[in-house]
């Protein structure tokens, strides 16, 4: 284990730095532990998220969780010591398919598009020009991990129904869970009010999964009701997202300056997201029918197809 350096003078340590130790507490463990303001643990917090959101098994840990381990670099390699002391060597970057496929599936996204990526959302279906919306998709994508780190997100929206911006936003989650590391998730905003309308719980794992993905997909803000218990679940979880820096891609039907609900909520989204408009064009008849005739096709072409029906050995009798 490396020996505790001294932090001392009015320097302002950056996320990294502040990592290398634990934050110390009663009944902590003292070693390589120094005191922090709030303004430290939130930096330190927002570095052990982005680092360690590549790794399964420290993913999704608490805040609490985090103030009892710290992250360092060894040489030129990344090392996390664990709340006993155990030390960990943290693997090199790099998605492998298999991890691609179970982050997909833990992603929660409706299942007619678990296999959509970039390249199948076709934008020529479009009777309108779709020039500004398709370069900002793509930007998005090529510099992905740079915006990741300022916790910058899209905002897809149009008032038409079936317009494509759910389907869009998982050829995102897909695309980016093939190039990147993190955790992702999808989730319909109504669906995730009925996981907290019995009373919202910030310890309940699947709201906290929810809560911390490395990258988030909210399916559909804007349709839900204008309440005050709404609210309050909505800006605990944009709130937390925005103090952390984590992306958030969201679908609508209304642009996000016209979403009725707390001021404090529009404005992080805003902040936090690129719009990206589609036209007001329902593309997903379209859409729908190509995906079926192309499954009919595969089973078609496939070599262990059924034989085709039999025309009949029917004798004839002549007169």
């Amino acid at each position: 284990m490396e020996k505790e350096q001294r932090c001392t003078g009015a320097t302002k340590l950056t996320g990294e730095e502040l990592a290398r130790y634990r934050l110390r507490k009663p009944g902590g463990m003292e070693w390589n532990a120094r005191s922090m303001t709030p303004e430290e643990l939130s930096e330190r917090r927002i570095y052990m998220r982005k680092t360690l959101v590549r790794f399964p098994r420290w993913e999704n840990m608490t805040n609490a969780q985090y103030e009892d381990i710290r992250v360092y670099r060894q040489g030129k390699y990344l090392m996390l010591e664990d709340e006993n002391g155990y030390e960990y060597l943290l693997p090199a970057a790099g998605v492998t398919a298999e991890e691609s496929e179970f982050r997909k599936i833990r992603a929660m996204m409706p299942f007619e598009f678990l296999d959509v990526r970039a390249k199948d959302f076709q934008w020529s279906r479009y009777q309108g020009d779709v020039t500004v919306a398709k370069e900002m998709v793509n930007r998005y994508i090529l510099h992905y991990e740079k915006l990741r780190n300022k916790g910058m997100g899209l905002y897809i929206y149009s008032g038409t129904k079936g317009s494509g911006k759910t389907m869009l936003a998982c050829c995102l989650l897909n695309e980016i869970t093939k190039r990147y590391k993190g955790v992702v998730k999808f989730v319909n905003i109504l669906d995730f009010l009925e996981m907290t309308k019995k009373g919202f719980s910030g310890d309940d794992e699947d709201v906290n999964n929810i809560r911390h993905a490395g990258l988030l997909v909210v399916d559909d803000i804007g349709v839900q009701m204008s309440k005050e218990w709404i609210d309050t679940v909505l800006y605990s979880l944009v709130n937390d997202r925005y103090v952390n820096r984590l992306p958030t891609i969201y679908t609508s039907n209304i642009p996000v300056n016209r979403l009725k609900m707390d001021d404090r909520i529009t404005d992080r989204i805003e902040s936090t997201t690129y719009s990206v408009q589609l036209p007001e064009e329902s593309i997903r008849k379209a859409m729908r029918e190509q995906q079926k005739q192309k499954l009919l096709q595969e089973i078609e072409n496939a070599p262990d197809s059924a034989a085709t029906p039999s025309q009949g050995n029917e004798t004839r009798q002549h007169a």
